[in-house]
């Protein structure tokens, strides 16, 4: 009896230690350096409407952003969200202002390579994307 009630407490007290760390360890958006391109999406309680367009634009053009390598996170009250409205456990960097009233573009070398105000301008990005000397060399590569 006394083994297996301490079985059982070692069991629950893993429990609590694994969903601990996993907090701990949350990722940081330059875990995704030289990996992705991220579009983040700054989301306040003025633009909804604004961020739920772009998603619409960005969820029929998957192919496009997957193609190119791209993520796209939503930002708000400082929590980073996916596309599903889940969080992400994804800490804020100090590249990244506190609040913005548009969406930004991080390139793969984790800077910032676009700030645009809404509405979402998917023509616009992509262009801006296949313009950047890294992008010309993935497409040449893939061919």
């Amino acid at each position: 009896m006394f083994t297996f009630m301490t079985m059982k407490s070692l069991k629950i007290l893993l429990i609590f230690i694994m969903m601990y760390s996993l907090n701990i360890e949350a990722q940081d958006l330059s875990d995704y350096k030289w990996k992705n391109r991220i579009v983040i999406l700054y989301e306040n309680d003025t633009n909804t409407t604004d961020v739920k367009s772009a998603l619409e634009i960005i969820d029929t053009n998957v192919s496009k952003f997957t193609e190119r390598d791209i993520l796209v996170f939503v930002y708000k009250d400082d929590v980073f969200y996916n596309t599903n409205r889940e969080t992400t456990g994804i800490k804020k960097t100090e590249i990244l202002s506190e609040t913005y009233d548009g969406y930004i573009l991080t390139g793969k070398d984790g800077g910032i390579k676009s700030k645009a105000t809404y509405p979402f301008n998917l023509e616009k990005l992509l262009d801006l994307i296949d313009s950047m000397p890294m992008s010309k060399s993935e497409m040449r590569y893939n061919k």
